[in-house]
Order: structure tokens, then sequence, then C-alpha cells
């Protein structure tokens, strides 16, 4: 605390010039030797010397500067430790002026104690800010923060959430602490998830249109030929590729489900398990197979309803597909699927052949597939989809020899 301010303080009471002596015989009393400033723990032995010796308001003022600077303390002791960059600042006149930094914001901005009383706006605004740097101090709309971008040392650009705290010191000087929370990454990331989402977009567009419309023409056209031809086998040779554009149509709407199931999760909402896993079951040809729920019935998590439903399908259609051995009365494959909720992790699993371990790395993979009929676009989805939510898939051994998949990461809104 500066000697001018305590003399101030105490002089609000009993008069600058009393003050200034009864400071002054308390500095002698203390063998406190006379400076422009004094450590919090010599402005307590002052106050509490001169509380002692008065009473009436003086021990009142001295009482309060007491309690103003241990409360300051515990303050600077706490932006200290704050992770976020700190700077606090006076105003000359309409610029502010730096007083003091945290270590995070040396670590941050490259500047240590030797810019103090410089001006902030000179060390860290661009000149192509927005606005006046003063003016996001004292605006009426930063409740959580407003965005800015600032310059370190070296001159680097990043991106902040700037947080101003105004406050007024002992002579009514107004106070400035300037709170820097660092999304630099974060903005990075969202820029590029922009443009993979643009990418995504331009590749569905191609391929829903330009691929899609001069396969329906040749299928269309394949088609009269067929049903025109008297020769078998040209007619036969029709019918094979025929069936190669249909498996390009089917390579068509994996290849568009494949990119849109990849777009990120930004704004998951509660799903409730038991619904969507009802929903999906009753999407896919089950025939004989068997689904058994492993979770209690509120279970509850955060995902995109629609996209978790298209998980489960395909898993589920994945493990029918690849079922036990024939039932001998129906001749389809027999599979039990199991869903269940397990201390925080969700899983799928069936009582099929399984998969080998030296395949499990492979099956996520883009056009993986062990059957004729299939496209190999199944499971790359299912990982599409984890991943989009911010989710790992892993695939394991199941209870029984089956295929266990296994999902990390969810977060759950309610288990009861």
């Amino acid at each position: 605390m500066d000697h001018d301010e305590l003399v101030s303080t105490f002089g609000q009471t009993v008069g600058i010039e009393k003050a200034r002596s009864l400071i002054q015989q308390t500095l002698a009393e203390l063998d406190i030797s006379p400076a422009e400033s004094y450590s919090s723990h010599e402005v307590a032995d002052i106050c509490e010397t001169i509380g002692h010796r008065t009473d009436g308001y003086l021990e009142i003022v001295a009482t309060e500067i007491q309690a103003r600077e241990k409360a300051h303390r515990r303050f600077d002791t706490l932006v200290e430790e704050i992770p976020d960059p700190v700077v606090t600042v006076s105003f000359d006149g309409s610029v502010p002026t730096v007083t003091g930094l945290n270590p995070a914001f040396e670590a941050t901005f490259g500047y240590g104690t030797e810019v103090i009383g410089r001006s902030l706006p000179e060390l860290i605004a661009p000149e192509d800010a927005d606005s006046e740097p003063v003016d996001v101090w004292f605006r009426s709309d930063t409740d959580g923060g407003v965005e800015v971008d600032r310059l370190t040392a070296e001159r680097e650009r990043r991106t902040f959430i700037f947080q101003p705290v105004i406050v007024s010191g002992f002579d009514g000087e107004i106070e400035g602490y300037g709170v820097y929370t660092d999304i630099t990454d974060r903005k990075r990331r969202e820029r590029r998830l922009t443009r993979q989402n643009e990418q995504l977009e331009r590749f569905v567009s191609v391929v829903s249109h330009d691929l899609r419309n001069p396969l329906t023409v040749a299928q269309g056209n394949a088609e009269l030929a067929r049903s025109s031809l008297s020769d078998s086998d040209a007619a036969e040779h029709l019918e094979e590729v025929i069936s190669a554009q249909d498996r390009m149509e089917s390579l068509i709407d994996d290849l568009l489900a494949l990119a849109s199931q990849g777009r990120i999760v930004d704004d998951p909402g509660p799903v409730r398990l038991t619904n969507v896993v009802s929903k999906s079951w009753h999407y896919v040809e089950t025939a004989d197979a068997r689904l058994v729920e492993e979770f209690s019935g509120d279970v509850t998590i955060e995902a995109d309803g629609d996209r978790l439903c298209q998980l489960f399908e395909n898993l589920f259609r994945n493990a029918i597909e690849h079922g036990r051995a024939d039932d001998p009365v129906t001749g389809e494959p027999t599979v039990t699927v199991r869903v269940g909720w397990d201390e925080g992790v969700l899983f799928v699993e069936d009582d099929g052949p399984g998969v080998s371990a030296d395949e499990r790395e492979e099956v996520f993979g883009h056009g993986y597939t062990t059957s004729q009929e299939g496209t190999g676009f199944g499971l790359a989805i299912v990982d599409a989809i984890a991943d989009a939510h911010g989710w790992t898939i892993d695939l394991v051994d199941g209870r029984v020899g089956g295929a266990r998949f296994v999902i990390h990461g969810v977060s759950v809104v309610r288990v009861s």
C-alpha cells in the first residue's frame, strides 16, 4: 500500500496533517523506515498499532484497512494460482496501464514485470482490433466474456475469451482485472471441422447427383434392353450388368451414410437407451434373432438420437448377417444380441462365431466384409458415428465366443 494512500485514508477522519504525523510516529515506534509503499505485513502492523493507541473512528478505519489488506492478500494469492492469464490495470485517462500480472499471463503472452507501467493495448492489441481495447473493459454486455484476438510478445495472434472485472481502490481510483481464457486451439478445431463439413457436403452432392443420376439412366436402359431381347446369352449378360448396377447403388447409399454420419455431434441431447435400442431393432430384419437388454430402463445418455439409432441398426444387422449356424427348421441363421450398460461402458454383444484377433483391426475399415452381399461399410459407419460423438469403440471376445463391441466415453445423464 502506498504511503500517500495510507495517509489519505486516515486523513479522511482526522485530516491529512494529523494523519501524516500519526503515521510518522507509528513508523518510528515500529522501527519501519518511511517509504513510498509498504508491504501488507507492514500495513497490518501500522494499523494494529494505531488501533490499539486510539479509539473511535481511527480505530474503525485501522480495522477496516487491515481487513481490506487481508482480503487483498487472499485475492492476490488466488490470482497467482489461476491457470488463465490475468493482468491488473489502472486507467491513465482512457488507457489501461499494466500494474501487475500473474505467472500464466507471462507464460502465455511472454511479458513479465518489466512491462508494469506500460500501455496494455500497445503490448497485446492488434492494429485491426474491432473496437478500442479500453471499450471491452467497461462494456455492459460482457457477461460470460467477449471473444477477442490478442498478440503475444512474439506477435503470434491468439484468440481469447476476455472477462473484465472493475473495482474501486482505497482512494476511489478505478482498477481493472482482466482474465484471458485461451480458446485458440478450440477455434482452430472449429474452423477445421467447418472445412471438413463443407468438403463432406460437396462429396455428398457429387455422389448423390453426379454419380447416381447417370447410374439411374444406365439401370433403366439395361432393364429395357433385357426385356426386349430374345437372345438368352445377351439377356444373361445384361442380368450381370443390372446386378453390378444394383451393387453400385448400395455402395452409393452406404457412402452417403458414411459421409453424413461422420459429421461432428456438437449438440447432443438426452436419449433414453431402451427407446433407441427398441426402435433400432424394429428397423432391422431380425428373422429369428433375439434381443436381450441388460440395462435399467431409466438409463439415459447424451447423444444424437438418430445417429445412435443408425449405430445400433448396423451393429444388429452385422450380428444377424454373421449369426450362428442355420436353424434346422427355418434354415435361417439364429443369434442372440445383447445390449448392456456396464459401469459407464455401453456394449453390443452377440453369440455368433465372433471375429478372429488378427482381423479385429480391419473390421472398421472401409470396404471390409466377409459377405458377398455386403458393401463393407456397415462397421465403418458405426466407427464414424462413435467418433462423431467423441466416443471410441473396440471389438473384443463375447462371453460365449461371439463378438462384443464396447463403446467408451459415453456421457450418462441418468442411471437408476
